[in-house]
């Protein structure tokens, strides 16, 4: 009798053994570690990372990493933020911006918050990075992840046409669009906005 009870719990031990080892574990990363989080990133997107943030990016309960790469490959540069995010007990990533006009070199790049959108946005401001003597271009973004959606504001400085300033589309929102109106407007009072893009 004591034998077969020995049986017993030694084939439940076996079962429940075998069970747990067939579950994945879960990984879980520090959101407030940058080293961290920056690491996870470049597992995931393997490129270096030149920006890392942590958030709550695509809703208001969420917590989310923000990665930002530079490409300079075969004629094409740029800057791209890819939002990474826990699914299943993976991190992966679940949206890219797709390649932006910018390079994080001298620009300003950070989290934000606007009271009308939900969550937190990212703010790209590639400042004089493509200014010269001759002219150039600024270019603003704000990336929305709950929407995917990427708002954005290009300075046109030339001589011939003067300081000229598209506003991209879909930018419904009154409060964005009047900041990136000020932002320009203290430095480049007399410009014009324009109604398309002239990448």
């Amino acid at each position: 009798m004591l034998n077969k009870i020995n049986k017993i719990i030694g084939i439940i031990l076996l079962l429940l053994f075998l069970v747990g080892c067939g579950k994945k574990e879960s990984k879980t990363v520090n959101y407030n570690d940058k080293r961290a989080i920056k690491n996870l990133a470049a597992q995931l997107i393997d490129k270096e990372i030149q920006f890392i943030a942590s958030g709550n990016f695509s809703s208001e309960r969420t917590k989310s990493i923000v990665a930002g790469t530079e490409v300079s490959v075969n004629n094409r540069w740029g800057i791209s933020f890819t939002l990474i995010e826990k699914v299943d007990d993976e991190y992966k990533e679940v949206y890219n911006t797709g390649l932006l006009e910018g390079s994080f070199d001298k620009c300003i790049v950070d989290k934000m918050k606007l009271s009308s959108f939900k969550g937190e946005m990212i703010y790209y401001n590639s400042r004089d990075f493509y200014l010269g003597s001759g002219g150039g271009d600024v270019f603003l973004y704000i990336i929305n992840f709950s929407k995917k959606e990427i708002y954005y504001a290009h300075l046109i400085v030339q001589k011939s046409a003067g300081v000229l300033l598209y506003l991209s589309e879909n930018i419904e929102d009154p409060m964005m669009r009047k900041f990136f109106i000020r932002y320009f407007k203290k430095d480049y009072s007399t410009l014009r906005i324009i109604k398309s893009d002239l990448l």
